[in-house]
């Protein structure tokens, strides 16, 4: 399609709604193609949307196109499920899309990453052919002989002769070597594939019995073997010969040990996994094969729901009610959602799985008929095994070290046992700030109003909000005193405590600052696996999808910190933080036991928890919400403003509040405020929280209050954002 009348509509990466018109050059063209455009003085990068023979500006006005990559690179549903994503997170179209194109591909670097090869004697390489070889061609024959004995990878070939690739396209001309990209083998060991229960056979059989779309909520305890569903589901739907399954979880530390298992238990389909970890060449390449279909099973994190997948028959979500699914800057979406949508467009089941459902997925599922089926695991599949018995351990400002008597007792207790522990707490570093007892003062940071964290192992204090690090003093800047001590724990102290209680002992610890590499967390599960390890320290790395079979004993440390937040979501998330971290213990047939200290043991939460309740906490939850009209009774969105000067952000907000309030009588909006921290990185910030009873009156509030909001003279002074369902305040 090249003809001169037509006109194509380009989506570019630039904050404007609206697509940009080209002319087509001579190349032949298609929607989903990126090109290279003219924009002002700029050569910019775009994608195709859609080719009209009409256009509202003259041709004579118009440019044309620079070039155009034969790579279609998304298709109609693809492009549909985006225009989608615009409209709902409202956001432009052409930054929506571009958001989701691999760098790479944006920055013009095409090229796959370089793979080594292998090389095969064919029929024509012989002992005598070698021997026919002139007594000049020593390297040539060298190589030969060495081939024809086994196949050679190229890093062989390289050590024999210093112009090996010379003498390898002599060889390869003559038709006696042929190449092909080395593959490693994987030594896959045959995998017993376990017995369901009766529970996990119903779950299958109500997912599976059905054609077409249905969304499913598998509610299943931890350790109830979802993962052997997922793995049963994925068989199921990939025994035709084009067919995908996408997995989605919440987080990179799931994805190496979810990836064993898969590849473990199928060897024989191609399997990627798309995450930040990956080096941008290595995701380029894994993307194309998960849209040409060679990679038949996909495993990633949130921005993997934008994968082309032209055979896809089947998405997972786990842990679906992980935060992690939303994105919190740029474009706002969240993957769980965008998931359940692209299903639909495509005609195909999805399943959520987790111990903890998120209010919305439990309400629409529980509380609302048909939208999605409700299954559940109530045992775990391990023969023999039980779920934790979780208790309550009371603290106060007397306790010492962090770590109570009972606690130590408790792991002492397993270190004879030759069983191992896990100490978690949700704060990394040595301690929250460094105070002085002599003035009160305490380490602030310059940028944010936040406190330092003091890493002693490092000697400084940084700030985990924005990154401003410095020295670690020794003298109160304030007062000349030298009566600074670190206030509070972090993972840093109680690995420090635990070394003086547990000199013998092997301790761990895992949080952000110890596996910045991608084989930390693969070194970890073969260490525990190992029995290496005694006591691991760590964040919530460690409170989801790990398997330690010998793990018997959680202790869970400052949970009474979200007590005191005022999201409304907090109880939501502590709940659930505290149920997966409980059931790392306990997983095969040694019981688990899991103490929790607080210093309000009667607490709601914490009763749930112990109870192993987690329907009676999601009623009672859901009820308050329905009490005050929050989600899932309500439509929510946010505008988030911030500004160099204060002035600045707080006039406009004014003005985005005054505005908004002129535009509906249906749409509660809420006077501005200022977010707990209301300063960060430099910009003073702000927010206004508006809902709704109804989405549609939300979303035409957002249309024409986005509009004026663009169109501010303050726009260019204030960074701003509105975020659509938002989850953290």
């Amino acid at each position: 399609m090249n003809d001169k009348q037509k006109f194509l509509k380009v989506a570019i990466d630039v904050p404007i709604n609206q697509l940009f018109h080209y002319l087509p050059n001579d190349e032949p063209f298609s929607v989903g193609q990126y090109v290279t455009i003219p924009f002002g003085r700029r050569k910019l990068i775009g994608v195709i949307y859609e080719i009209s023979s009409n256009s509202d500006i003259h041709p004579s006005k118009l440019k044309s196109i620079i070039n155009v990559d034969p790579e279609i690179i998304f298709d109609a549903p693809m492009l549909k499920l985006l225009t989608f994503v615009s409209e709902y997170y409202h956001y432009p179209i052409g930054q929506t899309i571009m958001s989701v194109v691999p760098s790479r591909l944006k920055k013009h670097l095409n090229q796959l990453r370089q793979f080594e090869l292998i090389y095969q004697a064919t029929e024509k390489l012989t002992k005598e052919f070698i021997n026919k070889l002139p007594s000049r061609q020593m390297r040539i024959r060298k190589i030969a002989e060495a081939i024809l004995a086994k196949d050679r990878r190229q890093t062989e070939v390289m050590k024999l002769v210093s112009n090996w690739s010379e003498c390898i396209r002599k060889l390869e001309s003559y038709g006696c070597v042929k190449s092909m990209i080395y593959e490693p083998i994987v030594d896959v060991s045959p995998v017993e594939i376990p017995s369901l229960n009766a529970e996990q056979e119903s779950v299958i059989k109500t997912i599976t019995k059905k054609q077409g779309y249905q969304a499913s909520l598998i509610f299943g305890i931890t350790g109830s073997g979802k993962t052997e569903v997922y793995m049963q589901l994925i068989e199921h739907y990939l025994k035709e010969p084009k067919s995908q399954a996408l997995i989605l979880v919440p987080e990179i530390n799931l994805t190496p040990q979810l990836e064993n298992r898969f590849c473990s238990r199928f060897p024989n389909k191609k399997l990627v996994s798309l995450h930040s970890h990956l080096t941008d060449i290595e995701r380029l390449d894994n993307w194309r094969k998960a849209k040409s279909g060679e990679a038949r099973i996909i495993i990633g994190t949130r921005l993997a729901i934008f994968t082309p997948m032209p055979f896809l028959k089947i998405i997972i979500i786990d842990e679906e009610h992980d935060m992690s699914f939303k994105q919190q800057d740029g474009l706002r979406y969240h993957a769980r959602d965008v998931a359940l949508v692209r299903a639909k467009n495509i005609n195909i089941p999805i399943v959520l799985g987790t111990a903890t459902p998120s209010l919305e997925s439990w309400h629409n599922s529980t509380r609302v008929e048909n939208k999605y089926n409700f299954l559940k695991l109530s045992f775990r599949a391990v023969q023999n095994a039980s779920v934790p018995e979780i208790k309550t351990v009371l603290v106060n400002d007397k306790t010492k070290n962090g770590i109570s008597r009972i606690l130590v007792d408790a792991i002492n207790d397993r270190l004879k046992r030759k069983e191992q522990s896990l100490i978690f707490i949700n704060r990394r570093g040595f301690s929250p700030t460094l105070f002085c007892s002599s003035c009160n003062w305490s380490s602030q940071c310059k940028r944010c109003s936040s406190k330092l964290v003091v890493h002693r192992n490092k000697n400084r204090l940084k700030c985990h909000h924005c990154g401003y690090d410095q020295k670690l003093i020794i003298q109160c800047p304030n007062c000349d005193s030298r009566n600074l001590m670190p206030l509070g724990s972090g993972t840093q102290r109680i690995e420090e405590v635990l070394n003086r209680f547990f000199p013998e002992a092997s301790i761990l610890r895992v949080d952000r600052d110890t596996t910045k590499s991608k084989k930390s967390l693969t070194l970890l599960h073969e260490k525990m696996n190992n029995r290496e390890i005694d006591i691991l320290v760590g964040t919530q790395m460690l409170a989801k999808g790990h398997d330690f079979p010998f793990l018997t004993l959680v202790g869970v440390l400052d949970a009474d910190n979200a007590l005191y937040s005022p999201d409304y979501r907090a109880p939501e998330k502590l709940f659930s933080q505290l149920m997966q971290v409980s059931g790392r213990a306990g997983r095969s047939n040694i019981k688990g036991t899991v103490l929790i200290q607080t210093a309000f043991p009667n607490n709601p939460v914490f009763e749930g928890v112990k109870n192993h309740n987690y329907e009676s906490f999601a009623l009672t939850m859901l009820q308050e919400r329905k009490q005050m009209s929050l989600p899932p009774y309500c439509f929510t969105a946010i505008l988030r403003a911030e500004s160099k000067q204060l002035k600045y952000g707080e006039q406009f907000i004014n003005d985005a509040s005054k505005y908004a309030k002129s535009l509906s009588n249906t749409v509660v909006i809420y006077d501005p405020v200022r977010p707990s921290i209301e300063k960060l990185n430099g910009y003073e910030r702000f927010q206004l929280f508006i809902q709704a009873n109804s989405r549609k009156d939300l979303h035409n509030l957002l249309r024409k209050w986005i509009t004026y909001l663009r169109q501010s003279t303050l726009a260019n002074r204030v960074k701003w954002s509105v975020d659509v369902d938002p989850i953290e305040f």
